[in-house]
C-alpha cells in the first residue's frame, strides 16, 4: 500500500517528468493529502510515482520556490505551513473582499445548470459531514466555490481567487478541528447557495463575506492554540 496516496504519473504524456511530479505533489499539498509539517523524501516519492530521483529533486526545487515545501539542510524536506498570524490575515482579508464580489456577480449571472450544481454540492457536503469525511468536505468545497467563480463571469477575479483559494486550502482541515465548525460550515454554504440562486446580489455578498470571516476566525483560533 502506498504511503502518500498520490495521483499516478501519466506515462503517455509528453510533459517533462519533473513537471508531472511537481503537479502531483502540488495538488497533494494544496488539497491537504500531504499534511503541513510532514516529511517527504526523494526516495519515497520516486518509489511511489515509479520515477527516478532526478525529476523528484527538480520538482522539489519548483515547490520550494512557491514556498510549498521547506528544504532544510541536514534535516530533510517538509511540507510548509503557515508560520505567522499575519500570513493568515493577509490571505483572508483579500479572500473576504473577493469572495464577496464573486458571490455578488454570480447572483446576477448564474444560469440554471450552475444553480442545480450548487444545490447538489450542498447535499454532498451534508453527506460528507454526516460521515465526518474531511477530505470529502474539502473536495466538495473546492467544487462549490468553483461554480461561484465561474458564474461571476470575470476571468481576472477567477485567477486571483484561484491563487488565494489554493493557499487557504493548505490549512482548511485545521479549521474543521474546532468543535461545531463543520455544522456551521454546512449552514453557511446552504445560505450562500440560496442567496445566489435567488438572485439577491447584496445578500449573496454578505453571506460570502460572513462565510470567509467565519473560516478565518476558526483557523486563527486553531493556529493560536497550536502556537502557544
Amino acid at each position: 500500500m502506498s504511503k502518500f496516496n498520490l495521483s499516478a504519473i501519466d506515462s503517455y504524456s509528453y510533459e517533462p517528468l519533473r513537471k508531472q511530479v511537481y503537479k502531483v505533489l502540488r495538488e497533494a499539498i494544496l488539497k491537504g493529502e500531504l499534511m503541513i509539517g510532514e516529511k517527504i523524501t526523494e526516495m519515497e516519492i520516486a518509489e511511489e510515482l515509479s520515477v527516478s530521483r532526478t525529476p523528484v529533486r527538480e520538482a522539489f526545487r519548483m515547490l520550494e520556490q512557491e514556498e510549498l515545501i521547506n528544504i532544510i539542510p541536514q534535516q530533510g524536506v517538509f511540507v510548509a505551513g503557515i508560520e505567522t498570524k499575519k500570513e493568515i490575515d493577509d490571505i483572508f482579508q483579500l479572500r473576504t473582499e473577493l469572495e464577496g464580489l464573486a458571490a455578488y456577480l454570480a447572483a446576477q449571472n448564474i444560469d440554471e445548470k450552475q444553480k442545480q450544481l450548487l444545490r447538489e454540492y450542498t447535499e454532498e457536503l451534508e453527506d460528507c459531514i454526516e460521515h465526518n469525511d474531511q477530505r470529502g468536505c474539502i473536495r466538495v468545497d473546492v467544487a462549490f466555490h468553483r461554480i461561484i467563480k465561474e458564474a461571476s463571469n470575470n476571468k481576472w477575479l477567477e485567477k486571483f481567487l484561484d491563487t488565494l483559494f489554493e493557499q487557504a486550502t493548505r490549512f482548511r482541515r485545521s479549521s474543521f478541528s474546532r468543535q461545531g465548525r463543520m455544522q456551521e460550515f454546512l449552514a453557511e454554504h446552504k445560505e450562500l447557495a440560496e442567496a445566489i440562486a435567488s438572485g439577491d446580489a447584496e445578500r449573496a455578498r454578505e453571506c460570502a463575506e460572513e462565510h470567509i470571516r467565519a473560516a478565518w476566525q476558526s483557523i486563527i483560533t486553531v493556529f493560536e492554540k497550536e502556537n502557544r
